[in-house]
């Protein structure tokens, strides 16, 4: 069927012998025009076929860069993701170093502070014997010193069970040096319940008077101790200065 076509297509040379009707075909040129066209047709075909190989190419080409590009995005994103999250982690890491080893540096300042006190303690400690020549005119100045800023008519001495002696002996001349300078009078007694001992395991006591109203309502705490606490109070940051140097970054002092 496909010869009896390409030969419809071919122009075949004839000729007439007498009556004849039909077409003697020259078998040889048939032959070689169906050659032509099936080289034609190959090299369509082929043609085609390259085309088609191109486009694809092409195509594949396009979608292999679409793939490479959104798998480099992935991969950049992922790699921002771990690195955030790595410098997080370092970040956290720097900070609860610092914050350890400033936590070291104010437990170690601490403690030299808390040495320097127990040094001036003991000294204090020294300062209260009862047995020391000056304790007895320093009993006077602390009692002095607090009936000023009582004001009261009427006091009740505390001191410690060691001193209750010095303490009898003192209040004539302490009520002497008020009126002195307030004109005022004032009695004082000494209060049945002693301060706690220098040795004491929960609130040892080195010395000194606390004052109290008649009624025990208010207090004035003259004590070596109570006073050790009010100039570490106002010293302290003139202290840790002295101790530390003072620091750099700081632009003030409390």
């Amino acid at each position: 069927k496909r010869a009896v076509k390409l030969s419809s297509l071919i122009h075949l040379p004839h000729t007439l012998s007498g009556d004849q009707t039909h077409f003697r075909m020259d078998q040889q040129a048939v032959n070689k025009q169906i050659k032509q066209m099936v080289e034609f047709i190959k090299q369509e075909a082929n043609e085609k076929a390259h085309e088609i190989l191109i486009k694809a190419e092409e195509e594949f080409n396009i979608e292999k860069l679409r793939l490479v590009e959104q798998e480099k995005i992935k991969v950049k994103s992922e790699y921002e993701s771990k690195h955030k999250q790595i410098e997080i982690k370092r970040r956290i890491a720097f900070s609860n170093e610092v914050n350890s080893n400033r936590l070291k540096i104010l437990t170690a300042r601490d403690e030299v502070v808390s040495s320097v006190k127990a040094v001036v303690s003991n000294e204090l400690a020294k300062i209260g014997e009862p047995s020391n020549a000056a304790y007895k005119d320093l009993m006077i100045k602390l009692t002095v010193q607090g009936l000023f800023q009582m004001m009261e008519t009427a006091v009740v001495m505390r001191v410690r069970a060691t001193d209750v002696s010095i303490a009898n002996s003192i209040i004539k001349e302490a009520c002497a040096q008020y009126k002195s300078g307030t004109g005022k009078e004032v009695t004082i007694t000494v209060d049945k319940e002693n301060l706690p001992k220098k040795d004491d395991a929960i609130s040892p006591c080195f010395g000194g008077v606390k004052l109290l109203t008649s009624d025990l309502q208010i207090a004035v705490d003259n004590t070596l101790n109570g006073r050790l606490d009010v100039v570490l109070a106002q010293k302290m940051p003139d202290t840790k200065i002295a101790l530390f140097g003072r620091s750099a970054t700081r632009r003030h002092i409390d």
